[in-house]
């Protein structure tokens, strides 16, 4: 059921948008193949999302998962950062958000986001646990 949104969402190729109920968003972190590990670039997606979530009157409330059947969450992209760490020139490339990890972690947004826990939460996604 896809509500009427007032704003279109941010698009990202790392999560899944969908609308189980009305006024309800919920966020699938969409890299199950790395136990949805998140990568730099995702982190930026996720915050932008969160943003836009909070200034889209027709959403009430979020809920943050992972796909597939294995994990939440395994944290940061650890095969990226090893990338990135031989790589000097791209070391600017290793931040996340003022909002924290996966745009939630110290988040300080007006609506609740619900974090679905389904499979493991290692690292960063068991930081986004402990925030909601």
């Amino acid at each position: 059921m896809a509500p009427n949104l007032q704003t279109q969402p941010p698009s990202s190729p790392n999560y899944i948008l969908s609308y189980p109920a009305s006024h309800v968003l919920v966020v699938t972190i969409n890299r199950p193949r790395g136990m949805n590990s998140i990568p730099y670039a995702a982190h930026w997606e996720a915050d932008a999302i969160f943003q836009w979530f909070d200034d889209e009157p027709t959403l009430r409330v979020a809920v943050i998962t992972g796909a597939g059947e294995k994990a939440f969450c395994a944290g940061q992209d650890l095969i990226e950062q090893a990338e990135i760490r031989r790589k000097p020139q791209a070391r600017q490339m290793m931040q996340h958000p003022f909002s924290g990890f996966a745009g939630v972690s110290r988040r300080v947004g007006k609506k609740p986001i619900v974090a679905a826990v389904n499979g493991f939460a290692l690292g960063g996604g068991f930081e986004i646990v402990l925030g909601w």
